[in-house]
């Protein structure tokens, strides 16, 4: 009887020490594992006189938006950036031409700013809003390197959206917010 009640006790002794090594690494997983940043809605330009909607984290800093066609600027903690605007046009062919454009001017700014540039396939994007989406790497002038993600929204017959990002391959996270918060876009009602 003893003999059975010592296995009894041994047995819930190394219960209980399985429980708390089982706990304490947990913890200390979670402890080691970046807290999610919650998100906030951001209107273009204003929630008033909204174009378009995005969802961002809440830590990264956003600059002040004064009028459509203005850029507005999303800086993670990392330091990487996002920027965003939307335009509206007198025509469909006016917004068709600058389309044309912003792709032109992507390309301009990426040579005068980046070396080394590889650059994807554009991708069509057919969902609610259709568009394109392109995206490559490069390196800025100091050598360090950067992915890019640029996407133009047509968001109506007349206005057109486009959202475009650099990020440090090194900050993972930062491009899954960025893919995120292209994912997010919404068109005002």
């Amino acid at each position: 009887a003893c003999a059975a009640t010592a296995n009894k006790d041994d047995a819930r002794t190394m219960k209980t020490i399985t429980r708390t090594l089982i706990l304490a690494a947990a913890l200390a997983l979670a402890a080691l594992t970046p807290a999610r940043a919650e998100t906030k809605t951001l209107h273009y330009p204003t929630q008033d006189d909204a174009l378009f909607s995005i969802e961002v984290p809440s830590d990264w800093k956003v600059s002040e938006i004064e009028e459509v066609g203005d850029f507005g600027t999303l800086e993670s903690p990392n330091g990487n950036v996002l920027q965003f605007r939307a335009q509206k046009f007198e025509t469909a062919d006016e917004a068709k031409e600058e389309i044309e454009s912003i792709a032109d001017e992507t390309a301009k700014f990426l040579e005068e700013t980046y070396k080394e540039i590889k650059l994807g396939e554009a991708e069509d994007l057919t969902g609610a809003y259709p568009g394109a989406k392109l995206g490559g790497t490069g390196k800025d002038k100091e050598g360090d390197e950067y992915e890019f993600l640029s996407a133009m929204l047509v968001i109506g017959p007349t206005t057109v959206a486009e959202i475009w990002g650099a990020v440090s391959p090194e900050d993972k996270e930062d491009m899954a917010a960025a893919n995120k918060i292209l994912a997010s876009f919404k068109a005002a009602k």
